[in-house]
């Protein structure tokens, strides 16, 4: 277990690291040199190239969210192995961090609908494809989410049940 949560921490890293380099990116591109993508644009042939700009704007500000959301994700799973090594695995403390991770992934899963909204609109103004598409998958992550943390609830309550009447 050593070595994922060293994975686990080093994701960490890796998240924020890019995370913070991709929205300072395409906040630049999106709000402080918007001319210079436009020209290169219009040399491409790219028809309304200012609904391009409006496209990173929007998804500067859907991207930086998920940096912190994915951080949530990755402390608590590091948190709930800490917890597994030390012999607590049923923990009251687990059940809740799994909710958290359900509700950061909820929290992905609707940011990735506006994306995919923005995408769409983008697409259909500027004749580019902007590729998105709907997945099922992570909705379901949700879901199971949702229900390990009230198996995990169950079981903390057995484990405290256990070590009050030995």
């Amino acid at each position: 277990m050593l070595w994922s949560r060293r994975l686990l921490a080093g994701l960490n890293i890796l998240n924020w690291v890019t995370g913070l380099l991709i929205v300072a990116a395409l906040g630049y591109v999106g709000f402080f040199a918007p001319d210079i993508f436009i020209e290169k644009a219009l040399h491409q042939r790219i028809a309304h190239p200012e609904a391009a700009v409006g496209w990173l704007r929007a998804i500067t500000f859907i991207t930086a969210p998920v940096i912190l959301l994915a951080h949530i994700i990755l402390t608590r799973l590091i948190a709930m192995i800490d917890d597994a090594r030390a012999g607590r695995p049923f923990a009251a403390a687990n059940a809740a961090r799994l909710r958290q991770i359900a509700w950061a992934l909820l929290t992905i899963q609707l940011l990735d609908l506006a994306f995919g909204l923005v995408s769409i609109r983008a697409s259909a103004e500027t004749g580019e494809y902007f590729g998105w598409s709907f997945g099922v998958t992570g909705w379901l992550a949700v879901l199971l989410l949702f229900v390990l943390a009230r198996v995990f609830e169950g079981g903390a309550a057995m484990q405290d049940e256990l070590e009050q009447t030995i």
